[in-house]
C-alpha cells in the first residue's frame, strides 16, 4: 500500500470522513491495435493521394479550402496567423 501524502478529515456536523491522498504510481488504461481479424496482422493508416496513389509524408501536406466544386486553394498557418478574428474586435454581432 502506497504511502499517503496527505491525511486529514472533513467534517460535516457530527459526521467526520477521513481523507488520505496518495500517489498514482501506475498507469492503468489499456490500448488497442488495428488488426486483420483472418491473420492478425497489423493494420496501419496510410495518406495516400487519390490522384497520384503516392503515399505522402507529413511535411508534403496542407490544408486546403474548397471554394467550389473541385476548386481547392491551399491555406498555410501563416494565413490563418494573418486572419483577423471577430473577438479581437471587441465587438460582437
Amino acid at each position: 500500500m502506497p504511502r499517503p501524502i496527505w491525511s486529514g478529515a472533513i467534517s460535516f456536523g457530527l459526521v467526520t470522513i477521513p481523507i488520505k491522498v496518495v500517489p498514482a504510481t501506475e498507469n492503468h488504461s489499456i490500448s488497442f491495435r488495428l488488426v486483420h481479424l483472418e491473420d492478425m496482422g497489423r493494420v496501419r493508416c496510410r495518406k495516400v493521394c487519390e490522384l497520384d496513389g503516392k503515399q505522402l509524408s507529413d511535411d508534403e501536406i496542407v490544408k486546403g479550402y474548397e471554394v467550389a466544386k473541385d476548386t481547392l486553394i491551399p491555406v498555410t498557418d501563416e494565413d490563418l496567423a494573418d486572419m483577423p478574428l471577430p473577438t479581437a474586435t471587441g465587438r460582437s454581432r
